[in-house]
């Protein structure tokens, strides 16, 4: 068992939960050997040992970098769990900070790289001031409770501890027995805005609409007609003269309308439609050689037919290719482009033709033939 294309190709997720445990197989080669078309990203995986099992570090979380002594704070938008990599979002400290599209692509970091945000804790007072400061303390060291499988919601759960943070807490001493528990991030709740003026409320959404067509009263009376497609066009264009009542069932005639013609099924459906086209235009020449023989032998008026029928072929392959041409435009982009070069060519006759050279030293005129 190994990782399929889609699983690569999705590989980073927004998810904040554990569902499963496929991160952890191979990778085929052939996925991330290329070759790529210009501008795809090119995937990209770990070793099998260097992946990480349980996720501590989810989207959502706060985490600063390792190394950076500002203590910048970043936000977590995607993980990689094939790549070990944390998707962070662009700085979000910064004064007059307003999310913007190009705040979902930020900085793509190593797992081992973030520390996690455990919060913020008051500390006492520093230099000359009187008022104690509130700092973000991050965990440099991670724990995690024993996960178990949540069958309701389908995901593995397990708590996260820090055992150890940057700045040390000042409360703490015994840093062997201490933990602090870091809780998950809480997804935002959709809000959903009151409708405007443009906009179907919800008691129009749902009323109904649609008045069922009248059945008889008993099962020996004759069930009402449906009308035809061409009754309901009839009744679309001449509404003084309705041949249909309101009650109809007169939605089975935009059926065809409503589905997708670029389903499989359809698709499946008109290709064997063609194929009985062809098998049935082919009996058509076999039986008019058949009724007239004119000395010729079966097998030999067959194979005549049969020829008759693939130049029938070629020639409507030829026409049904060139009514293409001319319905995507072909032709008429022809015509327009003839017409350009007559009149070029018209435009540059006619500055030769009036071309006049002004007056200079080594000018000879031609002399008269």
């Amino acid at each position: 068992m190994s990782i399929t294309y889609r699983e690569l190709a999705s590989a980073a997720s927004t998810a904040g939960f554990t569902r499963n445990f496929r991160h952890l197989l191979p990778v085929p080669r052939f996925l991330v050997r290329g070759p790529f078309m210009p501008g795809q990203p090119v995937p990209k995986d770990t070793k099998l040992k260097d992946r990480i099992k349980y996720w501590n570090i989810v989207p959502g979380d706060f985490v600063k970098l390792r190394g950076d002594t500002n203590g910048t704070l970043h936000e977590v938008h995607k993980v990689n769990k094939l790549s070990n990599r944390v998707i962070l979002k662009r700085e979000i400290n910064k004064a007059g900070y307003v999310p913007d599209a190009r705040s979902q692509t930020g900085l793509s970091v190593p797992y081992a790289q973030c520390q996690l945000l455990v919060g913020k804790y008051e500390y006492p007072p520093e230099d000359d001031s009187t008022e104690p400061t509130l700092k973000n303390v991050f965990a440099s060291r991670l724990t995690m409770s024993k996960p178990y499988y949540y069958r309701k919601g389908g995901f593995w759960i397990w708590r996260r501890y820090a055992v150890n943070t940057i700045p040390r807490l000042p409360n703490y001493t015994d840093w062997t027995h201490v933990s602090i528990r870091i809780p998950w991030p809480k997804r935002n709740a959709i809000t959903r805005p009151d409708p405007t003026p443009y906009d179907t409320t919800e008691d129009d959404a749902l009323a109904v609409t649609y008045t069922p067509p009248s059945l008889p009263a008993t099962f020996l009376s004759p069930a009402p007609r449906i009308p035809t497609e061409q009754e309901y066009i009839n009744f679309l264009y001449k509404a003084g003269k309705p041949r249909i009542r309101p009650s109809d069932p007169i939605e089975v005639h935009v059926h065809k309308e409503l589905s997708n013609p670029h389903g499989r099924a359809k698709k499946q459906a008109r290709w064997q439609a063609f194929q009985a086209r062809q098998k049935a235009l082919l009996q058509e020449y076999i039986d008019a050689e058949y009724a007239n023989l004119a000395g010729r032998t079966k097998k030999e008026a067959r194979a005549e037919a049969t020829w008759k029928w693939q130049q029938r072929l070629a020639d409507d392959r030829k026409a049904e290719l060139t009514r293409r041409w001319r319905n995507r435009g072909e032709e008429a982009s022809l015509k327009r482009k003839m017409q350009r070069k007559q009149r070029k060519a018209i435009r540059r006759s006619q500055k030769l033709r009036n071309l006049v050279l002004e007056e200079a030293k080594n000018q000879i005129v031609p002399q008269a033939a």
